[in-house]
């Protein structure tokens, strides 16, 4: 039977994935962003063009386009309506609720791992490495001067730039509620040196995320079958090697659960807002999202998953 303290860790955790889910929902009327220079406006999903020709980038990279992303992304909470700023508090309230159950997850997580799982915890916290990014964006680049694709180029500087930003938001957490490290207390300051309320390792991983996978392995309608099952395979790796990350801060009793949590919303949140940024907004998420609907009728109940359309650079284009 489960005891008390398991049972309050597997609440924690079942809320983990809804504050997720209110945190992309909190996107609602962000700040527009400076439109980009390109004569057209972005398709949906700016990768989704026939297959073989380059990727068009969504918005001119250079020092002008970061200094856009920076005011897009800092200026954000000035844009925020009644409903944003419900769901930003869900999304912090959720991480101030974990301190309640912080000393059982250590405990749990302390007495459920072992050496055999920590080595391959060890592995997964690669990517919340510096190198990491830094080498993801370095392949991007090379891989956009191999094929000629801004695209590719730009997904190199969003990542420097998602680590950047990220990175600012974790320091400050740092400062601003310094936490001790589980293994020497639990003492919990308020601006103070030396604190780790946001995990920086964590911030680093998830900052990789969104420049990735929303950018190269969200699905196209003309995806193939087997094109589709690894695209969702490769997100869903990155997704989990981030979250092993967090685990392995735990395991290893460098880190509370407030902190990772902190620190995977940041990277993650700060990476959808820089795609958005470069996109001229968050519109292009809503013409992707699915939309199920259900009526009620006198042969019974109908239930329909609409067809997204082809995005309309991809209208009417000749087979490739």
């Amino acid at each position: 039977m489960m005891d008390r303290r398991a049972g309050r860790l597997l609440v924690a955790l079942l809320v983990l994935p809804v504050a997720v889910a209110a945190a992309g929902a909190a996107e609602d009327d962000p700040p527009q962003a400076p439109a980009p220079a390109a004569p057209a406006a972005a398709p949906p999903v700016s990768a989704a063009r026939p297959y073989g020709l380059p990727p068009i980038a969504d918005a001119p990279y250079g020092w002008r386009q970061v200094g856009d992303d920076f005011k897009y992304v800092f200026g954000r909470p000035a844009h925020l309506d009644r409903a944003g700023w419900q769901r930003f508090a869900w999304i912090v309230g959720t991480g101030v609720a974990l301190y309640a159950v912080r000393k059982d997850a250590r405990d749990f997580v302390l007495d459920h791992t072992n050496e055999g799982v920590n080595s391959f915890l060890d592995g997964a916290r690669t990517m919340g490495k510096l190198g990491t990014p830094l080498a993801v964006s370095l392949g991007y680049y090379l891989a956009g001067v191999a094929r000629d694709s801004p695209y590719d180029k730009e997904t190199s500087v969003m990542i420097l730039e998602n680590l950047g930003y990220a990175g600012i938001i974790t320091g400050t957490m740092q400062y601003v509620i310094a936490t001790d490290r589980p293994e020497y207390g639990d003492d919990i300051n308020v601006f103070a040196q030396n604190g780790h309320s946001a995990s920086g390792d964590v911030t680093i991983a998830a900052s990789i995320l969104a420049p990735v996978i929303e950018r190269h392995l969200l699905t196209r309608p003309d995806d193939s079958r087997g094109v589709r099952f690894w695209k969702r395979f490769g997100a869903g790796a990155l997704y989990g090697t981030a979250g092993l990350t967090a685990l392995q801060r735990m395991a290893r009793d460098k880190h509370w659960l407030p902190d990772v949590y902190f620190g995977y919303i940041n990277g993650l949140m700060v990476g959808k807002l820089l795609v958005d940024s470069h996109r001229g907004g968050r519109e292009w998420r809503e013409a992707r999202r699915h939309r199920v609907e259900i009526d009620v009728t006198p042969a019974g109940l109908r239930i329909a998953w609409p067809v997204r359309p082809l995005p309309a650079a991809e209208a009417g284009a000749p087979a490739r």
